[in-house]
């Protein structure tokens, strides 16, 4: 049963920017309109000016809005200062590792190199060099060492060098089996696959991305159309299959240089989460290959609309649409199926990467045996007419079954497996290590955000299981976001540049609490440097240049002709008191 979402919840969430423009509406929009009414009688005191209203629920006064948070084009000569002395400290912090990167740069591609680079900061901007891991632990060339919240983008779940995956991959370069051919290895990790995530078979690919790319051709195979509907928001790897944007009129455009505009017109971006995009998927059903879905957006975790992604289930059963689920980043990780065990939702076909492949690379693509069998052919006997599918994609891929890898994948699965005991259970009771695991996660993100909320800080920390990111929530990535990760370095913590973070296992709750305690002191450290000023002017009225009609008091909406004008009323205001607060940074 769906859990009902109150008016509090909705006011709250609206008001302490938990959410952002667009989930606001959809929460909103969720509420009959009644409870739309009651929502706006919470955000508006009387004479219109909204409220502010912090996580709990409290009603807030001016002195207590949330700071704002400075970025590039607001530095002052004593930020430029403080900036200069961080350089001195961290050059001498990172020394050795600082000079790798000048030294490599020339033969050394590093595609991650230029990400997030901020003039101002191009000195602090490299990354380190490490020379071991250990459990939750990793150690650099300057002989410094950290607690790690990285993740490794989120391969890791058991912590470095987990005893299991070290012998099995040993184990495994003792047999020296080649990469082509069978091993027992590939048959048990494929029907352990299937078992732990309920899909009927599983295939071994080279990465996620590549997992991704060879999902969407069979998609296409399938159904013989052209079309793919992915979410605006979501990543799913740069395959030039999905590597498309959309600007501000709908229109699909490549993410980079060098992909094609004619692969960005075969892709349809659409808005996650807003009901519209049902209709929109609708109304192309007949041109649609696939709906692609990262089901909790990485970049954004908390935007997990869970009717939405059902409604979207039955829409493409209704219309005979392959549904895609990427879960890279969700699967194994929020309990043994994934976002879809979580949610309930099974996919046709479904995505992996990260966590089956313990640190090596890999990706898997799993699913009903309707849409797999485009693969292989299907199943057939030996002694008698059968014979595989004549229907059949390209496939292809020197390392797909690698026995390093796949010994790494069954060493995991196997893991899973015994810590959770039956993992064919519904993820709804997860009583597996993956619920002691997002409890703790709970605990650092609920611990850090009333600390956030007390410092008037407007910082958010976001979680889904144990992945968790730190929102800013009026600026991204600017350098205030970037000096917080510096600082946090600097005081033992590593984090990831792209933003995600994740807890492990081999995480302690010592280390949980170092990890809070850096937080606190990188965060007070910017305070105190300025990069977190006090808003600037008052708040003006919510509903300045609306139509006296919207502002007006409704005579009641007891199924009365003009209810859906009031609907729209509703609407109207909400929209302008989630912009007012976004402009007054409430």
């Amino acid at each position: 049963m769906a859990m009902q979402i109150t008016v509090e919840d909705v006011s709250r969430k609206i008001l302490s920017k938990e959410v952002d423009k667009q989930e606001a509406m959809r929460l909103f929009q969720s509420l009959d309109e009644e409870a739309q009414a009651q929502v706006l009688a919470i955000i508006r005191p009387s004479g219109g000016v909204p409220s502010a209203i912090d996580r709990n629920g409290k009603r807030m006064s001016a002195d207590d809005r949330p700071l704002k948070t400075v970025d590039q084009r607001e530095l002052t000569d004593e930020h430029r200062a403080y900036i200069s002395a961080l350089v001195e400290k961290y050059d001498r912090f990172v020394s050795k590792s600082k000079a790798n990167v000048l030294k490599n740069q020339f033969h050394f591609v590093d595609q991650r190199r230029a990400f997030h680079l901020i003039k101002d900061l191009k000195k602090l901007h490299f990354q380190i060099t490490y020379t071991r891991a250990e459990g939750a632990y990793v150690h650099d060339a300057d002989g410094n060492k950290y607690i790690d919240i990285s993740g490794d983008m989120g391969v890791n779940l058991f912590g470095h060098r987990a005893p299991f995956l070290i012998d099995a991959i040993k184990h495994s370069l003792d047999q020296g089996i080649p990469l082509v051919g069978y091993s027992e290895m590939i048959f048990e990790a494929c029907r352990l696959f299937c078992e732990i995530t309920g899909h009927d078979r599983a295939l071994f690919t080279q990465s996620g991305t590549e997992a991704v790319m060879f999902a969407v051709r069979i998609a296409r195979a399938a159904t013989g159309r052209r079309k793919i509907a992915l979410f605006d928001g979501a990543f799913h790897g740069l395959s030039d299959a999905v590597a498309a944007t959309k600007d501000l009129n709908g229109n699909s455009f490549p993410v980079a240089p060098g992909i094609l505009q004619e692969f960005a017109d075969q892709i349809i971006v659409l808005d996650y989460g807003d009901m519209a995009s049902l209709d929109a998927i609708e109304a192309q059903a007949d041109f649609i290959a696939a709906v692609l879905v990262e089901p909790v957006q990485s970049r954004h975790p908390y935007k997990q609309p869970v009717e939405f992604l059902k409604a979207l289930r039955q829409l493409t059963i209704e219309k005979s649409i392959p549904l895609i689920l990427d879960e890279m980043i969700t699967g194994f990780r929020v309990c043994p199926r994934g976002a879809q065990g979580r949610f309930g939702i099974q996919a046709d076909i479904a995505t992996y990467g990260k966590i089956p492949g313990g640190g090596l690379p890999t990706g898997v693509i799993a699913g009903s045996a309707k849409y797999m069998d485009l693969v292989d052919g299907g199943t057939w006997q030996f002694d008698d007419d059968s014979m595989p599918s004549a229907k059949r994609t390209g496939m292809a891929g020197t390392h797909s079954q690698n026995p390093l890898k796949v010994a790494a994948a069954l060493a995991v699965l196997g893991e899973i497996k015994q810590r959770c005991g039956d993992t064919r259970s519904s993820c709804e009771n997860c009583t597996c290590f993956q619920k002691t695991l997002n409890e703790k996660t709970t605990r650092l993100a609920g611990t850090l955000n009333a600390f956030f909320r007390d410092e008037r800080l407007p910082v958010v920390i976001d979680t889904f299981g144990s992945l968790f990111r730190f929102r800013f929530v009026d600026s991204y990535w600017g350098v205030t976001e970037a000096l917080f990760f510096i600082l946090l370095r600097m005081a033992g913590v590593e984090t990831n540049i792209q933003g995600n973070c994740f807890l492990t296992t081999a995480h302690s709750e010592e280390d949980l609490e170092k990890v809070i305690a850096a937080v606190k002191g990188s965060m007070r450290n910017l305070k105190q440097g300025g990069f977190f000023p006090e808003p600037e002017g008052e708040p003006t009225p919510a509903f300045a240049g609306l139509p006296a009609r919207l502002v007006a008091p409704s005579n009641g909406r007891n199924g009365s002709a003009s209810s859906r004008t009031d609907t729209e009323r509703l609407k109207a205001l909400l929209s302008a008191d989630i912009k007012l607060a976004e402009d007054s940074g409430v």
